[in-house]
């Protein structure tokens, strides 16, 4: 009957997992719109509710008018504060559960050597023993899993600001691209087609200087796109201490996204733009493109700081969270199980290792996230061992005259 009991409990452990990944898939279904902006029209504004989030915060704090890295780090402090009371429950939930393991550790022990040749056995009694001390098992995954799905959630969010910002970039270059156009082609022919849009098909090809006039005006529209790309108020949007372009990787990519970037067919792609033709982007961009970086030909984006800076952090917020949670000793004998031990040891590797990936190929601006929310769980990590440590040593100097009490 013990045993049915273990089975019976192992399989409702596996339907909760179960059901909070589909809640967990449900809610990035519902708020994970693969939006296409348009730039044939006005840019509408992301429809993600971390993406609105994020331009409430940079409208209400006046940061609009500066780098979208310092709209990053208010975000991530506002969102870790609303999420904290998550973040101490889950905390209490492993300072109990470290607290039942020092009581049970002796007991586990001696279980061990007691049943080493009876998994089975060995099981039951662990699972008595935990239900007794009221050691949570599903408690020591509460963790992951939550960051996981908050993880996912606010990466949706960040996916869409960053192809909203590219399709702002391109309409302000098309409008400085066309306005010069409209200008100079207007001064020599007018609205020779009668379309009531002044363009370089105005231009009237039979015309000896035809060829020479068009390329000296897609020249000087080409320069006012770059002076307009680079002017002081975009560059202070898109700059961010060393990162050239907050909106693209922290890494060797070019600052000025190309067009099979922007329409995302090639690289990671954030969000796509619609209505953009490849000659048409090449030749409005064609001044900007490969520009604003680092090294040759100012090719580099990034110098790699942040994917570092957030592996070192991860892995250090891992370690902390891990050492805050005691591990049940591990079985000894001919038939030990090293497993739980191994699939902690893996949990502590892959989180730093996926959050280094997604900080090294997407945007610099979800990898900064990234860092601030791990410096920011560090210190809460560190401040509640400070407090726990306080609250312990308390008890203990009162132990001695509660006991000489009774």
């Amino acid at each position: 009957m013990a045993h049915m009991n273990l089975i019976r409990k192992r399989i409702w452990r596996i339907y909760l997992v179960a059901a909070l990944l589909i809640i967990c898939c449900c809610l990035l279904a519902a708020c994970n719109k693969d939006i296409s902006y348009s730039v044939a029209g006005e840019v509408s504004e992301p429809t993600h509710f971390m993406a609105k989030f994020m331009l409430s915060i940079s409208k209400s704090t006046g940061l609009n008018n500066g780098s979208f890295g310092w709209t990053v780090i208010v975000f991530t402090i506002i969102l870790r504060l609303i999420l904290s009371p998550l973040d101490i429950w889950q905390k209490i939930i492993a300072r109990k559960n470290s607290k039942a393991m020092e009581r049970m550790k002796p007991q586990l022990e001696a279980l061990n050597e007691k049943y080493a040749d009876d998994k089975q056995r060995l099981q039951q009694e662990q699972m008595a023993l935990y239900k007794k001390e009221h050691y949570s098992m599903l408690g020591m995954c509460l963790p992951t899993i939550a960051t996981f799905i908050v993880f996912f959630v606010v990466f949706a969010g960040f996916r869409q600001m960053v192809g909203y910002q590219y399709a702002l970039d391109y309409k302000s270059s098309v409008n400085a691209f066309n306005t010069v156009v409209t200008e100079e082609v207007g001064a020599v022919y007018g609205d020779r087609n009668g379309d009531g849009v002044i363009n370089l098909y105005d231009i009237d090809p039979e015309d000896t200087n035809a060829a020479t006039f068009r390329d000296e005006v897609i020249s000087d529209a080409q320069s006012a796109v770059y002076s307009s790309y680079y002017s002081e108020e975009q560059t202070n949007t898109r700059s961010w201490l060393w990162i050239k372009n907050i909106f693209v990787s922290d890494n060797w990519a070019e600052s000025v996204p190309n067009y099979t970037s922007i329409t995302g067919q090639s690289g990671f792609a954030t969000s796509r733009l619609s209505g953009v033709d490849p000659s048409e982007y090449n030749m409005v961009m064609g001044k900007v493109l490969g520009t604003g970086g680092y090294g040759k030909n100012g090719k580099w984006n990034g110098l790699l700081i942040l994917p570092v800076l957030s592996i070192v952090l991860s892995f250090l917020s891992s370690f902390l969270l891990n050492k805050a949670q005691a591990q049940p000793p591990q079985p000894t004998g001919a038939n030990g199980q090293p497993n739980q031990a191994n699939s902690m040891k893996m949990m502590q590797w892959i989180m730093p290792l996926m959050m280094g990936v997604f900080s090294l190929l997407y945007s610099g601006a979800f990898a900064l996230y990234m860092f601030t929310s791990s410096a920011a769980a560090i210190i809460f990590q560190l401040v509640f061992n400070l407090v726990g440590k306080i609250i312990d040593n308390s008890r203990e100097r009162k132990m001695p005259s509660n006991i000489a009490k009774r």
